[in-house]
């Protein structure tokens, strides 16, 4: 991807609604890595958020499950990984579809909080994404380094 693209994708977060036929609009600023289909997936790892893949990066993600088992343990985790992956087709206004499951399953209600990564978009329900940052449960953070230089 070019570097003006990833610029865009940087991070960032938005709020946004959801009409009365479950889409929700994919902030402009975020789009450009997309194209016209996304991947969605039910993140049961880490607090119930929906995760909005690009097709290649969805097929990174499936490459690494199969890099990182073997035999039925694989079977078993490529089937799991499968049933929490829906695919959508952003259209023209920029909106992509929740099934119901998927909506209930983050607690998205009416609106979801969009948070840009550089390679996923995170769907949250807005008070379980602030419950995250309980001060006594942060980990020690004086070793985060905000310098771009080492």
């Amino acid at each position: 991807m070019p570097a003006a693209e990833m610029k865009n994708c940087l991070g960032g977060r938005e709020l946004r609604k959801f009409d009365q036929v479950n889409r929700i609009a994919i902030p402009t600023r975020f789009r450009s890595r997309y194209g016209d289909t996304v991947y969605l997936f039910k993140n049961f790892q880490s607090n119930d958020c929906v995760v909005v893949y690009s097709e290649e990066d969805y097929l990174k993600v499936y490459d690494n499950i199969s890099k990182s088992y073997t035999g039925a343990a694989l079977t078993y985790v490529q089937r799991l990984f499968l049933d929490n992956i829906d695919m959508a087709t952003i259209d023209k206004s920029g909106r992509i579809t929740l099934k119901p499951d998927f909506i209930e399953f983050a607690g998205l209600e009416n609106e979801a909080l969009i948070i840009c990564h550089p390679d996923r978009l995170e769907l949250w329900n807005e008070d379980k994404w602030n419950a995250q940052f309980v001060p006594e449960e942060m980990p020690d953070l004086s070793m985060f380094n905000l310098s771009p230089r080492s």
